[in-house]
């Protein structure tokens, strides 16, 4: 089982994770957009048991509850409160898995190549689609 770890930019909050993702992803939706303040997430499922949240003070890790996504429901989007960086999203449909932004992911990122890619009706006209990749409109 492989360990690695994760932080935020100011290293406030770190993630220890154990063993490999369920599913890796890019979602074009416009939640993600802005939750990630880029054109799309990138993004990694983990189940929930497989992480742990390590913070430097008590309650620095903060969560929003974002009622917009496009797949309906409600993301518990929690982030950094000190650097503001993107930590984790749980879904309240699948509380099992917690899914974690691969840029948060310490050292090299070339095992997180986006299985599946969501909401590709938003994805921006200069952004190729993942060669390989399973590809939806929306959410399946």
């Amino acid at each position: 089982m492989s360990e690695r770890t994760a932080s935020c930019l100011c290293g406030s909050v770190k993630t220890e994770i154990r063993g490999e993702p369920a599913m890796t992803n890019l979602c074009h939706c416009s939640s993600c957009q802005k939750f990630t303040g880029a054109v799309y997430g990138s993004m990694a499922a983990y189940k929930t048991e497989q992480l742990t949240f390590i913070e430097a003070e008590p309650s620095v890790l903060k969560t929003y509850d974002d009622t917009t996504p496009e797949s309906g429901g409600t993301l518990k989007r929690s982030f950094c409160g000190k650097c503001g960086s993107p930590m984790r999203v749980i879904s309240t449909r699948h509380l099992e898995f917690a899914v974690i932004p691969v840029g948060t992911i310490d050292g090299d990122k070339s095992a997180f190549k986006p299985q599946k890619e969501f909401f590709c009706k938003g994805r921006t006209s200069w952004v190729d689609a993942v060669e390989d990749s399973d590809k939806f409109e929306a959410m399946p």
